[in-house]
């Protein structure tokens, strides 16, 4: 743990101390922000997890991330004689996480310059958040400021109210999606969740279906992340499979944590999409979610978070969506283009080339 020289109290905290769990009994959150989820993706990414925590009278402030050590091929003792980092959130939607009394713009502002500034000190030099759709819902992207954090409005994501009764929710349901639905049980098909006794039957559905859309190498996970995934979160993830006769047509997983229900990761076997399981899916999601007296499911967004044939899919299912947001800073300038003139020249490429593309940060573009 690591007191920052503030004037209100600030501190760095790992996912194993005990304080972790304090800020998360006291804000509401989501599964993104749970210490065991922080600490798995921090070894897929191959840094280390921590958050910093912020409080100035009744008003807390706690953000979670990963830092991660930067590829450099130049001669590091040319700017820093030690290791240059930058900041990713974890998979998904974590954002960071405000109690009411402190959401307003001047204290996200305050507390976002303690951040750059505890940052800069650690030789960070930028960062790339995503925010949750819904907890973030009160930041206001006006607080852009191009010296320390940029806010982006990327696309929205299909917000299911559960709270309604479940005639509403379903009259909410595109007609289409209604005799889909009733198409498939007549049929035979069945939604149900299911113990972790299916993962791999999830695992097989989901990497058919990443390759059949050719999916970003960041969609695909090893089978040994999704059996920590487990443990990680405990009660809180579920499987959820469409079957018909005996043989899986569709499957999902969902999370499920302070009222919030999230469908995760998902897939659908090539052989059964034209018959669209995952309508039927995603209307037992929501009866099941709202038995279990949860208040909205999160189905996300499209590609890329784009108004494309997926989110319009997704969309059929509810009239409510939300925004999702970015936010990205490039902490230290200095150090910011180094790295960018190191990529260029390991690929033998113009450096304009690395500072006109919009890929975030620069230096790790793929391309």
């Amino acid at each position: 743990m690591t007191l920052l020289s503030t004037s209100i109290k600030a501190q760095v905290i790992s996912p194993t101390d005990t304080e972790w769990q304090k800020y998360l009994d006291l804000l509401p959150h989501d599964f993104y922000h749970l210490p065991g989820y922080l600490e798995l993706e921090s070894q897929r990414h191959q840094g280390q997890a921590e958050a910093i925590a912020i409080e100035d009278g009744d008003r807390v402030f706690f953000l979670p991330y990963i830092v991660r050590e930067c590829p450099e091929n130049l001669d590091r003792f040319q700017f820093s004689s030690k290791p240059i980092y930058d900041v990713i959130s974890p998979y998904g939607y974590p954002g960071m996480l405000i109690d009411r009394a402190g959401q307003n713009s001047q204290f996200i502002e305050k507390c976002l310059n303690i951040v750059h500034e505890c940052w800069y000190a650690k030789n960070i030099c930028s960062a790339f958040l995503r925010l949750h759709p819904t907890l973030n819902d009160y930041i206001d992207p006006a607080l852009s400021n191009p010296d320390r954090f940029v806010i982006t409005t990327r696309g929205d994501v299909v917000i299911c109210d559960l709270t309604n009764d479940t005639e509403t929710i379903w009259k909410q349901i595109r007609s289409s999606h209604r005799t889909k639905i009733n198409k498939l049980k007549r049929a035979g098909f069945v939604a149900k969740m299911v113990s972790i006794d299916s993962l791999d039957l999830f695992i097989e559905i989901y990497t058919e279906t990443m390759q059949r859309v050719n999916a970003n190498s960041a969609y695909f996970f090893t089978r040994a992340y999704f059996q920590q995934l487990f443990p990680a979160l405990g009660d809180r993830l579920h499987i959820c499979l469409v079957e018909i006769d005996g043989e899986t047509a569709a499957a999902s997983l969902v999370t499920e944590v302070n009222g919030i229900v999230q469908y995760h990761l998902g897939g659908t076997k090539t052989k059964f999409l034209s018959q669209s399981p995952t309508t039927l899916m995603f209307d037992y999601m929501m009866n099941w979610g709202k038995q279990r007296g949860n208040n909205y499911l999160n189905l996300g967004g499209g590609l890329g978070s784009n108004r494309d044939s997926l989110y319009h899919f997704k969309s059929g299912f509810s009239d409510r969506s939300a925004s999702f947001m970015t936010m990205q800073s490039i902490i230290n300038r200095e150090l910011y283009n180094y790295l960018i003139h190191s990529r260029a020249a390991t690929l033998s490429k113009p450096v304009a080339e690395f500072e006109q593309t919009a890929f975030f940060p620069a230096y790790r573009s793929p391309s």
